[in-house]
């Protein structure tokens, strides 16, 4: 079974915001305003540098079970897990999305997804988190 998840590229997204916020008030650093236009011209500003961020840094994964392994597909890289070695999957859930770490048994360091629901529609996470836990795959709330 496949799932089409929305992904973003985490640093490329960090880059393009706080640059894009460093680059706005730069450029209102030159205009002859008072300090509270440019705060509040700079606030305004944030909603579209997101939108920007979490357009140029999207990437649409696939995650597909077939039999004893989650195959990841994302930005053309091909990451494979055995479900049986598995630990556990840590949910860290934020307003933009989930950072997943799935943990594997003997490795001290998890892989990393970073789930996006800015401006984008509905993706099949929650089939895909049901399907693993039918599975047996204990999911922590972080």
């Amino acid at each position: 079974m496949e799932y089409k998840i929305h992904t973003l590229h985490r640093g490329k997204f960090i880059w393009i915001l706080l640059g894009g916020l460093f680059a706005v008030g730069y450029i209102l650093s030159f205009f002859e305003l008072r300090e509270l236009i440019k705060i509040i011209a700079l606030l305004f500003c944030i909603p579209a540098i997101m939108f920007l961020g979490a357009k140029l840094s999207y990437q649409d994964s696939a995650w597909t079970i077939d039999g004893n392994r989650l195959i990841i597909e994302k930005a053309g890289r091909t990451s494979e897990v055995a479900i049986d070695q598995i630990e556990y999957i840590k949910n860290h859930m934020r307003s933009g999305g989930n950072l997943l770490a799935i943990y594997r048994k003997g490795k001290s360091t998890p892989m990393r997804v970073w789930r996006n629901k800015l401006f984008v529609n509905t993706d099949q996470f929650d089939e895909l988190t049901a399907r693993l836990r039918e599975l047996g795959i204990e999911f922590v709330i972080a």
